[in-house]
């Protein structure tokens, strides 16, 4: 069975699309503006509030629905969660055509690659080490809000930040969804995307992020770079250098 075809446009060959390129950074721009802009900041202030204390909430007294997010938060689930990130890359290689799975590896790759540089490079060394932006999470704003670190003390869980903008998890998340849905079409796509939503959950709902930390934080680094890899040569000449590679490592064995 072939590949489904993909109703976002790649950029599969060796050129710039300077014109979307640049209309993708317009977009980004006004979004991580409209965090700091006097006018549409105060707006963002009273959605950010708003939702926290509706997700929140739902935590009290509610022992097993704790029990669920704080797990959810572990540092531990990272690795399940990341295994099922993989499933779906993997399940997009095996739906190819045996004769384009060489490919489809190599975007694969090129995925992984390009999402843990954008986390290492951007989000901890850029905004954590060397331009941090100070910015207390809900749990340090919101009063009377439930703290699963106290609820449940003998787990070690993330529920407070003082540098909360971007998220990390939303990051990794939004990248992963947005080059899916590029790579595979938009069907797997929304499947891709709820479960994006879902990996958002455990930081939002513990009060470690608010709602515009993922929105606008890690929604203008996607939109940013994911614009980057598919309206220039990068993502093409990656994924060429690799398929040619793996071709002949094949004809070597």
């Amino acid at each position: 069975m072939n590949a489904a075809p993909t109703t976002l446009p790649l950029n599969t060959e060796r050129t710039w699309k300077l014109k979307i390129l640049l209309l993708w950074h317009l977009i980004g721009a006004l979004l991580f503006a409209s965090l700091f802009w006097p006018v549409t900041a105060a707006y963002w202030k009273v959605i950010d509030i708003a939702f926290f204390k509706m997700i929140n909430s739902t935590l009290r007294d509610r022992p097993n629905w704790q029990l669920f997010w704080a797990l959810a938060n572990h540092k531990l689930a990272d690795w399940v969660e990341d295994f099922c990130v993989l499933g779906f890359f993997i399940a997009y290689v095996r739906q190819a055509h045996k004769s384009l799975r060489l490919r489809k590896v190599s975007e694969l790759l090129f995925c992984i690659l390009y999402i843990a540089a954008i986390i290492y490079y951007v989000n901890r060394w850029f905004f954590r080490e060397n331009y941090s932006i100070p910015r207390p999470s809900p749990t340090l704003v919101v009063d009377d809000s439930v703290r699963l670190s106290k609820e449940i003390s003998w787990m070690k869980i993330k529920d407070d930040s003082s540098k909360c903008f971007p998220g990390d998890h939303g990051t990794t998340a939004l990248l992963f969804a947005a080059s899916f849905t590029i790579l595979a079409g938009w069907r797997l796509g929304v499947l891709a995307s709820l479960y994006a939503a879902f990996l958002c959950m455990p930081r939002l709902i513990t009060g470690a992020h608010w709602l515009s930390d993922v929105v606008v934080g890690s929604g203008t680094i996607t939109i940013i770079f994911l614009s980057w890899a598919f309206c220039s040569p990068l993502f093409t000449r990656f994924t060429n250098g690799c398929e040619r590679l793996f071709k002949k490592i094949a004809k070597a064995f």
